[in-house]
């Protein structure tokens, strides 16, 4: 395995870390004014779970002709409550309520309406992003769903994804970009050579581990360190980027900060499809961007 510039206490660290993330008994709680829509918000979150997990992490319920939005008494600090209400209901005092009783137990929210809005729509703690609105014929957006859940969700996104498939994509989607951006301003702001890589290499093991979390596996030490000399692969790229600053026109940091973002992409692309079954997981997935940065030095 190749010699990571980390310490076994840092690894131990991020192995924790994401064994309590992925272990959160955080919850999905979707109601609203439409039992309708509340049966297609739940069908589509549970596409290709088993149901007793489903059964677990879903509470849903839908209001009658008298309370519309029913209380969210069941809601605990961390649940991420799904009000699938119509247009009409907006601006009713009962879904301003529930917006406060779900900010008031640090429940974050995610609005899907019976009707597509056709323009921006957000409300008091609830940005645009996770607003959505149903297709016709009561479709939810699946695809749509999953990326305000995620967005919502933060950093519990890795234990919902562990047994919901349908948000799966998502959550690895945005953990990458996550991951890669952190990285990109790594690379910028460290002037030394060879300083940036236990920060970046740490964010890596992390992200490959919420990553493996998201697909169900068990994050566990040895699992953390099989995947971890697969991180080192990465070392490589970095070299030859910072080889390649002194052949380059421009700015060092722009091309460290392109390469941070870039080599963190392919290893988290690299290890979602190793996780979802449809290639090994090797340092020959890095092999072309390593050798793109090659030719640029001539």
């Amino acid at each position: 395995m190749p010699r990571l510039p980390l310490s076994p206490r840092k690894v131990y660290s991020a192995v924790r870390e994401v064994q309590k993330e992925s272990e959160g008994p955080a919850r999905l709680l979707v109601t609203g004014s439409d039992r309708t829509a509340v049966t297609a918000v739940y069908e589509a979150l549970i596409q290709g779970a088993a149901s007793a997990q489903a059964t677990c992490l879903i509470d849903a319920s839908a209001g009658g002709e008298s309370e519309p939005l029913p209380p969210l008494s069941q809601m605990s600090s961390g649940d991420l409550v799904i009000l699938a209400v119509s247009p009409a209901v907006m601006d009713s005092p009962v879904f301003g309520s529930r917006l406060v009783e779900s900010e008031q137990a640090g429940s974050p929210v995610v609005v899907v309406l019976t009707e597509a809005p056709g323009i921006e729509i957000s409300f008091p703690g609830v940005g645009p992003s996770r607003v959505l609105g149903m297709a016709p014929g009561g479709i939810v957006p699946a695809d749509v769903l999953a990326e305000a859940v995620a967005d919502a969700a933060g950093d519990a996104i890795v234990a919902l994804a562990a047994k919901l498939p349908a948000l799966r994509d998502e959550a690895c989607r945005q953990i990458i970009s996550r991951t890669a951006r952190q990285n990109a301003v790594v690379g910028c702001l460290f002037i030394i050579p060879g300083a940036d890589l236990p920060v970046m290499t740490i964010n890596e093991a992390r992200m490959v581990l919420r990553i493996a979390a998201a697909h169900g596996e068990s994050v566990g030490t040895e699992r953390a360190l099989e995947i971890l000399g697969v991180i080192g692969s990465g070392f490589g790229l970095r070299a030859v980027a910072r080889q390649a600053l002194d052949f380059l026109p421009g700015p060092g940091w722009v091309v460290k900060g392109g390469v941070a973002w870039s080599g963190t992409r392919a290893l988290g692309e690299a290890a979602k499809a190793y996780f979802d079954g449809s290639t090994r997981l090797t340092p020959s997935r890095l092999t072309p961007l390593v050798d793109k940065l090659k030719k640029l030095r001539g």
